[in-house]
């Protein structure tokens, strides 16, 4: 009985020793290690690919060594967005240190880099939700910016309306249309003389006509002879010379011409327009045409 009792106790000695031995050699940190050094350094200069070179060289000097699997779960998945080399890294860390204070944490991560990679695969659920936000973010900041410029369109509508009705105010009323003055008749009326012939007395003329101071003599004149007060004064183009028929008044504006004139008064016959008026105003030069103008128009 003593002796298996000793037997028993020698062999839990022994198990005991191999658990502690096992204990040791898990480690979170080796500063001896020059890998695992250098992959720190490598971290602070913010190269994730030279510090994932280090630890593995690290864990290959040392297969123990859980602290780099832990580093090299968080690089593949922060650094380098590989959720399946994060996923593997963790787990050997909690082969390596499954009583670890970072237990929890550690698979919390694991389930973090879990839903990203199921997110990762295509027509997955996670990935349809993150598109479906994704297009309601979208939606939504293309109808702030059509709001935006429907308002942005509509100020400047109201200042462009602003600016014409400014201008309009500032514009003066339009010229009236120069009406030329009617001609003056000058009447004829045959006077008696005592010798029995007729002389054409003026009833109402001009003071650049007055008779020169002095009496007055009646000469005689042809009353069949055409009569010089009718007629236009030399050098004035016949805008006043009086048609064979009825006729009425146009004033010319800028802008006209013989053609555009026959068009507006004799509308469906402008080539007969134009020989009228051209016949009617003796003397007019067609191509000399001026606004203010009086021309005869012949009915």
């Amino acid at each position: 009985m003593l002796r298996r009792t000793c037997i028993v106790f020698a062999s839990s000695l022994a198990l005991a020793g191999c658990n502690l031995a096992d204990k040791q050699e898990v480690q979170t940190d080796d500063s001896s290690n020059p890998h695992y050094k250098q992959a720190q350094q490598d971290l602070d200069n913010n190269n994730p690919q030279g510090a994932v070179s280090d630890y593995e060289a690290a864990l290959a000097a040392n297969p123990k060594l859980a602290g780099a699997h832990y580093e090299l779960g968080i690089i593949y998945g922060d650094k380098l967005a590989d959720p399946i080399g994060s996923i593997f890294h963790f787990k050997r860390y909690l082969e390596l240190a499954p009583n670890s204070d970072k237990k929890d944490q550690v698979q919390a991560l694991i389930d973090k880099q879990s839903q990203a990679f199921a997110a990762s695969l295509p027509n997955s659920a996670a990935a349809s939700a993150d598109d479906t936000a994704k297009l309601q973010s979208e939606n939504a900041d293309l109808k702030k910016q059509v709001d935006d410029a429907a308002k942005t369109i509509g100020q400047l509508q109201a200042q462009l309306a602003k600016h014409h009705g400014h201008l309009a105010s500032q514009q003066p009323p339009p010229a009236s249309t120069p009406v030329a003055d009617a001609p003056v008749p000058i009447l004829n009326t045959p006077v008696a003389l005592t010798d029995g012939t007729t002389a054409g007395t003026p009833a109402a003329a001009p003071a650049t006509n007055v008779a020169p101071s002095g009496p007055l003599r009646a000469t005689a004149v042809d009353t069949n002879a055409p009569d010089v007060n009718a007629m236009p004064p030399p050098g004035v183009a016949g805008t006043n010379a009086a048609p064979t028929g009825p006729s009425r008044s146009y004033t010319v504006v800028k802008g006209d011409s013989i053609w555009k004139i026959a068009h507006k008064m004799y509308p469906g016959d402008t080539k007969n327009g134009e020989d009228k008026i051209l016949g009617a105003n003796p003397g007019l030069d067609p191509k000399r045409l001026k606004p203010g103008q009086s021309l005869v128009v012949p009915q």
